[in-house]
């Protein structure tokens, strides 16, 4: 029998994030349409196309395809699912093109924790500085996140893929059984510091 497919859960869109993918359509939307009303406007009334009215135009349309399309397909104001398949691990992201990321591409995954409440200082300084450590070791990062509560890093390569699953210690479970040979560590961060636990 075909091995199944498996939904991963995913932690819900932060609020921000969701108030940022509901503005941005509703301010580029009405501002695009102008622009292109006002250029095809100037082009039949005979309008030089060098003119500055249609020049202006022109700028007002490429810039909210930018920020209406570019911006969301860049930052993860839509929310990401992901899903466990027979041969690697797929994220699904409005705007952007489905990725699978095979489980023999992902040579570590690290997981972190931030508990409910304040998170110390120690805690903080931690993680930023795990974080900073790859970026200046040549690790890019790709965010598939939709909260900063939980987030797993997932290395292949020289890029960083961040995801949250709502359950991030059965996800790094998950792929171990796919991949035994799997590196990784789970940090919790809460008030009084971190515990850290090296995947085994």
């Amino acid at each position: 029998m075909a091995e199944q497919n498996e939904t991963i859960e995913a932690m819900p869109l932060i609020r921000k994030r969701k108030i940022l993918g509901i503005i941005i359509p509703l301010i580029n939307l009405p501002m695009f349409a102008i622009s292109v009303y006002a250029a095809a406007n100037n082009l039949m009334l005979g309008s030089s196309t060098n003119s500055f009215e249609l020049f202006n135009s022109a700028a007002m349309i490429v810039s909210t395809i930018l920020v209406g399309v570019v911006l969301p397909w860049w930052t993860p104001v839509y929310a990401s699912s992901y899903m466990m398949e027979k041969t690697g691990f797929r994220i699904k992201r409005f705007l952007r093109r489905s990725l699978l990321i095979p489980f023999k591409n992902i040579a570590r995954a690290e997981v972190y924790i931030r508990e409910p409440g304040d998170i110390s200082e120690e805690a903080e300084k931690y993680a930023k500085e795990s974080s900073e450590k790859l970026r200046k070791t040549g690790f890019s990062f790709v965010d598939y996140t939709n909260s900063e509560a939980n987030i797993v890093l997932l290395m292949t390569g020289r890029k960083i893929i961040m995801v949250s699953p709502a359950k991030p210690k059965s996800f790094l479970k998950s792929l171990k059984n796919k991949s035994p040979k799997l590196s990784g560590k789970v940090v919790e961060l809460n008030a009084h510091g971190k515990s850290v636990q090296e995947l085994e």
